[in-house]
């Protein structure tokens, strides 16, 4: 066999995969290793394969290379007859000599330290056919295999959200709602405008609903007036004055906001042992407990509360008399409105930085639609979804998709507190996970959401599996 010959059957040799085993072949079961903190290589050589002239060797040099750095492992010297008695004689310590022709199959082995800089490198066969003298040599590499040590890294873009379409087909119906402390006189019904701060508190109620009126695509629909009166003197008394104080104020309220008779609903509460209860709860009062329970006792009939507590609680009583009492005597008003629908998406654009609590989500998932997915623009658009609708389980999901697609995994976390598991938020949980590199915890999550019908968790997961193979630390060339 010449010297042409020879390389092309050792370039066949030397290139098969790990473990294959084929005619005129003179490497064979080829593997690298990573062992704790060195890198193994380890073959099977059959010297009778080779015939190398008498004076000639074939010298074998695993190596690892990457750009800038390389290290040679323990060679393997191959030679013909008389090469192989000069280097029986001169051998050094450690070198692997076999003869050529002989049929005597020999194991490799070399171990190195594993260094930093082998993160990332190839392993290559070094191929010298060399004379006796030196004076004669042929070279060539052999790529073997590519080791990449460096970190799992799971990469995540907007393309694997699928974004929830709201189903929130119904009309825009919003309420408006607060309370005037207007203060009334004891046993009165009208309105003492010097008093206080009645007139403050009268135009409280105004403002909203002008804030309403004057808004071009708004249309009130209802506006609930209901008044409370404390609860000292008799039922019927309080009743007597609960119903004429909130007559009062609608009167007031209907002279300065021109709508229509019907828009104006009244309601009253003859004494208001909700809004006592409520302050009690965090009131400094040592016996508050008590007084609680005597509100919660249902055995006291409502008419006959106010006596029972006079009577158990005198001190206390003449207390919240002076200093509670008055505050139970207000006026609470909802205002029920409706908002047009919007189509056009630059409508909708500025609607959103004018007044987006107008917004439908599904005008927010129509505007997020034409924007680039992944934008900021885009995410924008969900956040401040989330910001109108805090209590939708839909609004929160599609925040937490965008927190997840902007880095902010804290976010993504406190948005996905707020809504009810689902196969949507097992996906957003798997997604965080795998961003973390805690992928045992990501498959377990992706694999609920693939079973609920979530299949870019499937893609997710074929990821996931990827580069937490062992086999991808180290490629057979």
């Amino acid at each position: 066999m010449n010297k042409k010959q020879l390389l092309i059957s050792l370039a066949s040799a030397l290139t098969v995969s790990a473990g294959a085993q084929t005619a005129n072949t003179y490497v064979s079961d080829l593997a690298v290793k990573r062992a704790d903190q060195s890198v193994v290589v380890s073959f099977n050589i059959d010297p009778s394969n080779y015939s190398v002239p008498t004076n000639k060797a074939v010298v074998l040099t695993p190596a690892i290379v990457n750009a800038t750095d390389t290290l040679r492992m323990t060679p393997v010297t191959v030679a013909g007859r008389n090469n192989w008695y000069y280097h029986t004689r001169n051998n050094e310590a450690g070198a692997m000599l076999l003869r050529s022709g002989k049929k005597e199959p020999s194991a490799y082995r070399s171990q190195v330290p594993y260094k930093a800089w082998m993160e990332v490198s190839d392993v290559v066969i070094f191929c010298d056919t060399v004379s006796e003298c030196g004076c004669d040599r042929r070279s060539a590499v052999y790529p073997v295999a590519a080791m990449d040590f460096s970190p799992a890294v799971f990469t995540q873009d907007a393309s694997m959200f699928e974004y929830i379409e709201p189903n929130d087909t119904v009309a825009k119906v919003f309420n408006l709602s607060g309370r005037a402390n207007i203060v009334f006189k004891v046993g009165r019904t009208d309105i003492d405008w010097t008093y206080k701060a009645n007139q403050a508190e009268l135009d409280t109620i105004l403002s909203t609903i002008n804030a309403v009126k004057n808004n071009p695509d708004a249309t009130v629909e209802q506006i609930l007036l209901t008044g409370y009166a404390s609860p000292e003197g008799s039922y019927a008394g309080n009743e007597r004055l609960a119903k004429g104080r909130t007559e009062v104020v609608k009167k007031y309220v209907a002279e300065h906001a021109t709508f229509p008779a019907s828009v104006y609903k009244t309601s009253f509460v003859a004494e208001d042992w909700a809004g006592l209860r409520e302050w009690l709860t965090t009131s400094p009062l040592n016996d508050k407990d008590a007084i609680i329970a005597l509100i919660d006792d249902k055995a006291i009939a409502v008419d006959k509360k106010n006596d029972a507590l006079r009577k158990r609680f005198p001190d206390t009583y003449k207390f919240l008399l002076a200093n509670v009492y008055p505050m139970l005597r207000h006026t609470d008003y909802v205002i029920t409105y409706k908002i047009r629908s919007y189509y056009d998406v630059k409508e909708i654009a500025a609607v959103m930085v004018s007044n987006p609590r107008n917004l439908s989500l599904n005008e927010f998932f129509l505007l997020a639609n034409s924007l680039p997915k992944g934008s900021p623009e885009y995410d924008n658009v969900f956040f401040t979804a989330a910001r109108m609708f805090p209590t939708s389980d839909v609004a929160n999901t599609n925040a937490a998709y965008s927190a997840i697609n902007q880095g902010d995994l804290r976010s993504a976390r406190e948005f996905l507190g707020q809504v009810q598991t689902s196969a949507a938020t097992d996906y957003a949980w798997g997604i965080i996970h795998a961003k973390e590199g805690n992928f045992t915890e990501a498959l377990g999550m992706l694999q609920k959401a693939r079973s609920g019908g979530i299949t870019e968790a499937g893609v997710v997961i074929d990821q996931i599996k990827k580069i937490t193979d062992p086999s991808r630390e180290i490629r057979m060339k």
